[in-house]
């Protein structure tokens, strides 16, 4: 069959349909539990329609990911900015965690060791891990205190152990299905780093 037939036959927006269904089965069974022959069964079509729009699986995976991490990253700015002091990291706390449940085994993807052949998507990941520092950092130095304040905070590791925190209970709770209310593990984390905030305007 030739290369236009197979767009025909999947359709005009043949190449998202694709993503979104792999994204729901990456979210489901992960990266390696996932073939392009999932893929297609889910889909309803041939395994070739699939290799028109991608040259394998990993291709796919980096477009799924790139789509998930950007609306990650679209929540959590929005988060930034709809509130300030305690309750904005709380706020956006809660948000990587609530998104850390729906996409977990997307989101295992940054604390999985990745073989070294994995080049692109290791710096894919990297990259991506380095943006959401830079959105939490800002406001953990804000929460915190400028460089003079006398708790001498580093907001750079600060924010390193409170990344680090969240994607361990993301990996707990896609691993062994440990319960995780993001709302809650939210609060009690503000809590542990010593922040006060009005859990009645929660």
């Amino acid at each position: 069959m030739a290369r236009t037939d197979l767009k025909r036959n999947v359709g005009p927006d043949s190449k998202q349909q694709i993503i979104d269904v792999a994204r729901q089965l990456f979210s489901e069974l992960s990266y390696r539990g996932v073939s392009m022959s999932d893929i297609s069964v889910r889909l309803g079509v041939t395994k070739a329609a699939l290799y028109y729009h991608f040259a394998g699986k990993r291709e796919l995976y980096l477009d799924v990911l790139r789509q998930t991490f950007a609306e990650l990253l679209c929540r959590l700015e929005q988060a930034q900015t709809s509130e300030t002091g305690a309750r904005q990291l709380l706020r956006m706390i809660t948000t990587y965690l609530q998104f850390g449940v729906g996409e977990h085994n997307l989101l295992n993807v940054l604390t999985t060791r990745l073989a070294p052949a994995d080049t692109e998507l290791r710096d894919f990941v990297a990259d991506f891990r380095a943006q959401i520092a830079d959105i939490f950092r800002p406001v953990v130095a804000s929460v915190f205190g400028s460089d003079q304040s006398p708790s001498r905070v580093d907001a750079k590791l600060t924010t390193s152990m409170l990344t680090a925190m969240m994607d361990g209970l993301v990996l707990e709770h896609s691993f062994f299905g440990s319960d995780l209310d993001p709302s809650k593990v939210a609060a009690q984390i503000v809590t542990i780093l010593g922040l006060d905030y009005d859990p009645a305007s929660s």
